[in-house]
């Protein structure tokens, strides 16, 4: 049984007496706060299995028992995807979908995997030939609109054709870029693996599958079964503030290896000498199938390197070389194309940019000198220019023109949230000199101590950091948002952050924190009162709940002072930079007026008039970096009286906010919320949100909101 935390209500319609005022809304901010930021997993889960091969389920078990299977296991990541001799699978594939799951494996009358349609008495309740299509890469809640608020499982199915040669000497790779969020992959009839956890790119070996011959309809075909239903031990889990797209959202294509091959290089800059003069580059590379004491070629013709790295155990190279660097940055986006070979003939290119990235005290410095980061979060949607561009983004030029967007703004820096965002994404970066943060999803309050659910989450990790560890643009892996402390949260974590440090210590580490909320109420509702009684619009009512709260909170109150607040979290200790989302301007004056019993109107206004003598600072000794903040604004929604959902509204917050930050000393940077409008089931508000989060300095079609230029004006002026 899953018990969920009730949502309190205080103070409506009351007025608190002088007496017990301060505790009265202590306890009413913790009633109302707490269950709101941190909301509660959903109940249903899926739960991960592996194991080398799959195993038939057992034979008395009865005949509508789920059979226990193990599924093999996923390859290891396989790196530089776009260098490999590949056959796209892209386009059209056949779709079915089924809630039930009647066509799973263990099925009482076979599942879909198994059994083939063929006429006369057989009897086959689907058709995946006659079956309707949808588009991959794609989602199929907005290719269908009958789908859009599907969560369940569907069943994908193409036919496709490969000659094969020696399996003695090639291996063929079936490839995901990523499927959401759980794939059970079937070829010709045989199971071939699962892999769990979306976002993050995945492949499984079929070539003994098609060396067992061509099926005797006279092609080779591909199943999957794509399940999107979150739950308590998924991750993220069940309930998100962004759409959980469903479907094969990423490029699917057959992979051609030697059977002795590459599968990955990482590039880091050991020293970058006097401003890139006399760097010192390490090259490490793994390797699948290639004898002990091979030599593995290293060229960077415009430097004028040839290297070698020789295989010892562990199907690992590594050598240094030293050259001078042209140090990538937004200013000089320089990349060097990096070739390597095999003997055997296995060769993979690469396009590298070398800098570092470290802090020093509050400071964040790139190539060794500071950067102020003037950010922008982004979810993983289009800007529709098209009709194909909706849901998940899909193609190249899509992810180009939302970093276009963000160029305009004249930002530096993108947030991916809160999840991996295609490979495309990062590689333009590279291109067109920003710098990024990636994070999974380990979003909100999950199954903290389900060895599941830390295994899936270690395995995006792992997937996101060695896909794009050659990617300079990447200066910030997140493992984590919103989380509410807890000895087991900080237990999970600490395991996170050792898997990126086990890959990858060229880069800082950060969590998207939410803070001491309860501590920040206590310091700023005196605060606040005393400010809204310098008002001459308050009503009455309000007036006199002000009046008790700043004469119970005595000196507390005072109208004129620097409000510091600060930020604090037992992550601090595992980061490397502080980051923390803050909603002053928006959910905050919610829950101070629903625990003060005032109007939200007058809360509102006071908030935005306190924000320039509000202070952000943290006790580590580390930049602190704010995260997220912004407002909901429809566009085109225009007031004179600042009402919310208006872009006068939302405008004002950003004026206040950039007050605010700029005044405070330790803030290293910010990337606001959010580029872009995106669709959230947890805003079905009908005629404003309408299922989409109204937050985004653009609307969904591009067409750009008043805090669009706010922010831009800010940011073009440093």
């Amino acid at each position: 049984m899953i018990h969920r935390k009730a949502r309190g209500r205080s103070g409506e319609g009351c007025t608190p007496s002088l007496a017990g005022l301060r505790a009265f809304w202590l306890v009413a901010l913790a009633v109302v706060l707490l269950p709101a930021c941190s909301p509660q997993p959903e109940s249903g889960s899926q739960g991960a299995s592996s194991a080398e091969q799959a195993v038939v389920a057992d034979e008395e078990a009865g005949l509508f028992e789920a059979p226990e299977i193990d599924y093999p296991e996923p390859l290891a990541p396989l790196g530089m995807i776009d260098a490999r001799e590949q056959i796209s699978l892209n386009g059209d594939w056949n779709f079915i979908v089924d809630p039930m799951c009647g066509g799973c494996l263990g099925a009482p009358f076979g599942s879909f995997s198994e059994n083939r349609p063929g006429g006369g008495m057989n009897l086959v309740e689907y058709d995946f030939e006659s079956a309707e299509t949808v588009r991959v890469p794609g989602d199929w809640n907005t290719q269908q609109e009958r789908l859009f608020f599907y969560r369940g499982p569907a069943w994908y199915y193409r036919t496709f054709e490969i000659d094969l040669n020696d399996p003695d000497t090639e291996r063929i790779l079936l490839h995901f870029g990523g499927a959401n969020f759980l794939a059970d992959v079937f070829v010709n009839r045989t199971l071939v693996g699962r892999h769990e956890g979306g976002y993050v790119p995945f492949s499984f070996d079929i070539t003994e599958v098609l060396a067992e011959g061509v099926p005797e309809d006279g092609k080779h075909f591909v199943i999957v079964r794509v399940d999107n239903e979150l739950g308590d031990a998924t991750v993220p889990t069940g309930r998100t503030d962004w759409w959980p797209y469903g479907g094969l959202t990423r490029d699917v294509s057959l992979v051609r290896l030697p059977n002795a091959h590459l599968r990955n290089a990482k590039f880091e800059l050991l020293d970058a000498g006097d401003e890139g003069e006399g760097a010192s580059v390490s090259v490490a590379v793994t390797t699948s199938g290639i004898a002990q004491g091979t030599a593995v070629s290293i060229a960077v013709d415009e430097l004028g390197i040839a290297a070698t790295a020789t295989v010892g155990t562990a199907d690992r190279a590594t050598t240094t070389f030293t050259a001078d660097l042209d140090l990538w940055s937004p200013d000089q986006p320089r990349l060097y194309d990096i070739k390597l070979s095999t003997p055997g003939g296995d060769q993979l290119t690469d396009r590298v940019g070398f800098r570092t990235i470290e802090t020093r005290g509050h400071a964040i410095l790139l190539n060794g000198k500071e950067v102020t980061l003037r950010g922008i979060s982004t979810h993983e949607e289009p800007i529709a220019e098209t009709d194909r561009d909706h849901g998940v983004m899909f193609e190249r030029r899509q992810a180009r023109r939302v970093l276009e967007e963000a160029k305009a703004l004249g930002a530096n820096f993108v947030r991916l949230a809160h999840y991996p965002h295609s490979r495309h994404m990062a590689q333009l970066a590279d291109e067109m000199g920003l710098l990024l943060w990636e994070e999974i999803p380990v979003y909100w309050n999950i199954d903290w101590h389900n060895p599941a659910t830390l295994a899936i989450a270690r395995d995006q990790m792992a997937r996101l950091v060695e896909r794009d560890w050659n990617r300079p643009s990447v200066i910030i892996w997140s493992f984590a948002n919103e989380t509410p402390v807890s000895p087991a949260r900080m237990r999970f974590l600490e395991e996170l952050a050792d898997t990126v440090r086990e890959r990858d210590q060229t880069r800082l580490l950060s969590a998207a924190l939410l803070g001491d909320i309860r501590k920040d109420m206590e310091t700023l509702v005196p605060k606040l009162a005393a400010r809204a009684l310098l008002r001459d619009d308050l009503e009455p009512e309000d007036r006199a709940v002000y009046e008790a709260v700043a004469q119970a909170a005595g000196d507390a109150a005072s109208a004129d002072a620097i409000i510091t607040l600060v930020v604090s979290d037992p992550l601090e200790e595992l980061v490397d930079v502080l980051a923390t989302n803050e909603y002053y301007g928006w959910y905050y004056s919610v829950l101070i007026a629903k625990s003060l019993g005032v109007s939200e109107g007058s809360v509102r206004r006071t908030m935005l008039s306190m924000m320039p003598d509000m202070r952000l600072t943290a006790a580590a000794n580390k930049p602190l970096f704010v995260s997220e903040f912004g407002a909901g604004a429809t566009a085109g929604t225009r007031s004179k009286e600042l009402d919310i959902w208006s872009e006068d509204y939302q405008a004002a917050v950003y004026h206040a906010q950039i007050a605010m930050l700029e005044a405070s000393p330790q803030v290293a940077g910010m990337s606001p919320w959010i580029l872009k409008d995106f669709h959230a089931m947890l805003r079905p508000l009908r005629g404003i949100q309408d299922y989409t989060n109204r937050k985004g300095l653009i609307a969904p079609d591009g067409q750009r909101k008043l805090a669009f230029d706010v922010l831009r004006e800010f940011y073009t002026d440093k």
